[in-house]
């Protein structure tokens, strides 16, 4: 599970694309990430910035071109006799936890605030639920927990999410 939690490349596109960042902003973020935040990306780029870096400017293309690649992409597995995953050429999901990972970013990398205000009842209806399940409070802590993501209420009053009195009070999330 914590594996699914680490930043790929894939992700760090998805977020730029997202967030519609330009080129030169979205490579700054990315080295910043790999000089500061290194033990929340994938394994793979932990040693290697310069992969870490062409995987996102990679995954950046193929979103910009997303349409036109998927479509060639049976004369490319023809060509490759089948050897290339098409799970991996042809992703069109945004991962559960895309939120958390946008979160974090915005956060540390491209707030003028140093913190992201929402309501619960928000950010529950954008997964799909109206109750707080005890199910979704535990997802919803787990990756809180996992980024180091602090929430609280109206004057910096610590909040505990599944025990909150009211969904539509704003929850101010921080990175500690």
């Amino acid at each position: 599970m914590m594996r699914d939690l680490l930043y790929t490349a894939f992700d760090m596109a998805c977020i730029i694309d997202n967030l519609g960042l330009p080129i030169k902003q979205s490579i700054t973020i990315a080295t910043w990430m790999y000089e500061n935040d290194k033990t929340y990306l994938s394994e793979e780029y932990r040693n290697c910035c310069k992969k870490w870096l062409l995987d996102i400017l990679y995954w950046s293309e193929y979103m910009q071109d997303k349409i036109d690649l998927d479509a060639e992409f049976p004369s490319i597995q023809s060509i490759s006799e089948g050897k290339i995953d098409i799970e991996a050429m042809m992703r069109d999901d945004f991962d559960i936890d895309f939120f958390f990972k946008k979160l974090r970013v915005q956060i540390l990398y491209l707030g003028k605030k140093d913190y992201i205000r929402m309501k619960l009842r928000t950010l529950m209806s954008a997964y799909g639920y109206k109750r707080r399940s005890k199910e979704f409070v535990k997802f919803l802590k787990d990756r809180l927990a996992f980024y180091h993501i602090q929430t609280s209420l109206r004057g910096n009053e610590i909040c505990d999410v599944g025990t909150m009195d009211n969904l539509d009070d704003m929850i101010t999330f921080r990175v500690l």
